[in-house]
């Protein structure tokens, strides 16, 4: 099931997903690993090797082979993340960043900071999409201000892409 957009050249696309809907991002992952290298920052620690590797068994024998050229790359803080944006080269292989505003939420540093390096980071993610597709993924999971965290994401992408879980089905009333 493809549900996510195909990464485009050239473009930076942003995913907004709700907490733990990570399963589509990997499938994505797979997808792109078949076709040649592929660059993954891991924000948020969403990165599950297990259920790549599902998904690859679904498409092709060479699971290995697709695995091996994932790179990745891990932050845990923001501003590990804005130094691991800072120091990809920009390349012509895609670019998939896992959960990026987790590294933000902190609320351990100041909201101020926390804002000046997304801000640095959006000006690396467009360097890095010049070159090839850059898929990002953030939550809509909430910190003292996530909302406008994200909305300065939204406004670096040029595409967004927002999914929500289905809602549960209505009660029965039986009487």
């Amino acid at each position: 099931m493809n549900l996510l957009p195909e990464p485009v050249p050239g473009q930076f696309t942003l995913v907004v997903l709700p907490p733990r809907a990570n399963p589509p991002l990997l499938h994505m992952v797979a997808r792109l690993a078949l076709r040649g290298p592929l660059r993954l920052l891991d924000g948020g620690n969403r990165f599950n090797a297990y259920t790549v590797a599902q998904a690859l068994r679904r498409h092709s024998e060479q699971v290995e082979a697709a695995l091996a050229r994932i790179r990745i790359s891990r932050a845990f803080t923001c501003y590990q993340m804005a130094t691991l944006l800072a120091e990809t080269p920009a390349l012509p292989a895609p670019t998939v960043a896992l959960d990026l505003l987790a590294t933000f939420r902190d609320e351990s540093v100041p909201l101020w900071e926390r804002r000046r390096l997304l801000e640095a980071c959006r000006g690396h993610m467009r360097r890095l999409a010049s070159q090839a597709p850059l898929l990002v993924s953030a939550t809509t999971q909430g910190a003292s201000g996530a909302d406008e965290l994200l909305a300065l994401l939204e406004e670096a992408a040029d595409q967004v892409w927002r999914f929500a879980l289905p809602l549960p089905p209505a009660a029965l009333r039986l009487f």
